[in-house]
């Protein structure tokens, strides 16, 4: 199958028929949710039609300028000016560049395909996953059947469909060709399960033997090392961490003893935010091994830790 960005665009009955000849039935099959995008687009053009409707009657003095000293009329001017037709712009982008997508999983890899084009990412290609809009409240699972390391970490992604602007999972292949993955196709949370946990098997094991062999890892805007991890220049031990959260956009470093973030990383920097967060875990169970001998166990933890 020729995945080429140049190659002839073609209808979906023809190149699901070609794929599956080749390679069989897949693992699961994940398209774009007609409902998911209209509704979006609907409520984007709604902003936009609003934010422009507010415009003319605000340049018409049908709507009066309010005095100075009127702070939250002057709020609701900006939000209704520039906020809304922003957000509105913003959604009708998402929804029709989500549209006419189809993912086929196979235990070999996965095949994408988006108005007309074919791209293949087999799970040995895959070098990065991007999480773009993570949900606040996605809960991180770790399994584990030792102490150390975790067999297995990834996001649940169950609550990226709550989400009006949307979540995705941005692939990047060795070759340095990415695809964009959205939250508006069908079982997104399955498939973005799957892809964690299969990029996880083969980047972990690695990630982790060069740390045991002395090597320094770079995993996006922070610096492992068997000692300790560096941001900003700024090293800190394994044994002086209490621990790595993330809240929000943000990835949280917490020393021992001190309440406030030591140091604070956006999450759209980090690439493999699963694999991060699991070497995370694993060093500092080693730098701080518990009490009790370890057992078979899953961790399922919220951005509070908990």
């Amino acid at each position: 199958m020729d995945d080429s960005p140049d190659a002839a665009q073609r209808d979906i009955g023809t190149d699901l028929a070609e794929i599956t000849a080749r390679l069989g039935e897949p693992d699961s099959t994940h398209q774009t949710s007609q409902s998911r995008v209209i509704w979006r687009f609907v409520v984007g053009v709604l902003l936009v039609v609003g934010s422009a409707a507010f415009h003319y009657l605000f340049w018409t003095k049908e709507i009066p300028w309010p005095a100075a000293r009127h702070f939250k009329l002057w709020a609701i001017i900006v939000i209704g000016g520039l906020v809304g037709p922003g957000a509105g712009l913003t959604l009708i982008a998402f929804a029709v560049k989500s549209m006419k997508m189809w993912v086929l999983t196979y235990p070999a890899g996965l095949f994408v395909w988006h108005r007309g084009q074919v791209s293949a990412y087999p799970w040995d290609d895959i070098v990065a996953v991007q999480f773009g809009g993570l949900p606040p409240k996605a809960a991180f699972i770790v399994m584990r059947l030792s102490d150390d390391p975790p067999e297995l970490a990834w996001y649940d992604l169950e609550r990226t469909s709550g989400r009006l602007f949307g979540s995705n999972l941005t692939l990047e292949r060795a070759d340095g060709e990415e695809v964009t993955l959205p939250s508006v196709l069908e079982e997104f949370p399955a498939l973005g399960e799957r892809i964690q946990k299969e990029t996880f098997t083969r980047l972990f094991p690695m990630l982790r033997a060069g740390l045991r062999a002395g090597a320094t890892i770079d995993v996006g805007p922070v610096t492992f090392s068997p000692a300790g991890l560096t941001v900003d220049k700024k090293f800190l031990p394994w044994a002086d961490i209490d621990r790595i959260d993330r809240a929000g956009d943000e990835i949280q470093v917490f020393k021992k003893g001190k309440k406030r973030p030591w140091k604070k990383v956006p999450v759209v920097a980090a690439k493999n935010l699963h694999v991060l967060m699991g070497l995370a875990h694993a060093m500092l169970k080693l730098a701080n091994p518990p009490a009790e001998p370890p057992g078979a166990e899953t961790d399922r933890r919220g951005d509070d830790g908990s």
